[in-house]
């Protein structure tokens, strides 16, 4: 994924007018399913959860331990605390003050294992394609 940044990688889908039929496509390919209970209140609140925030903390754990292998849980755990956290929840609000103005031409759907704890894409559609934006460390793709 190209990263706009560390936290959300953009998927882009071409240009042009067949917008719908083109996201359609994406969706099927990837077993998408449209979340549709997400509303831009719902959005605000799932961003700022207490139980999603501790689960995404212990994501973010993880993940610096998949980096490192030889990261104890405490040292994994101290640097979340410690400022990855911080870093990345800023990278969230960015990513909301990005999203929200345009939310009439976002949807947001998520895999077909429909794990409501787990990743939300979000597709934004507009004149110039398709986008699908995930963030980052909220997406777990199942290792075989």
């Amino acid at each position: 994924s190209s990263g706009i940044n560390a936290e959300y990688g953009e998927e882009e889908t071409g240009e042009g007018g067949e917008t719908k039929e083109r996201k359609i496509d994406l969706v099927h390919q990837f077993k998408l399913v449209e979340c549709t209970y997400m509303n831009k209140k719902g959005f605000k609140e799932w961003l700022t959860d207490e139980d999603n925030l501790k689960r995404w903390k212990k994501y973010l754990t993880d993940a610096l331990q998949e980096k490192d292998f030889k990261l104890s849980d405490e040292d994994a755990a101290a640097k979340v605390e410690g400022g990855v956290m911080k870093e990345w929840k800023k990278e969230l609000t960015n990513f909301a003050k990005f999203l929200l103005p345009q939310w009439k031409n976002v949807m947001i759907f998520h895999d077909a294992k429909e794990d409501i704890e787990g990743a939300k894409i979000f597709y934004v559609g507009d004149d110039s394609g398709d986008h699908f934006y995930y963030i980052k460390d909220l997406y777990r793709t199942d290792k075989f």
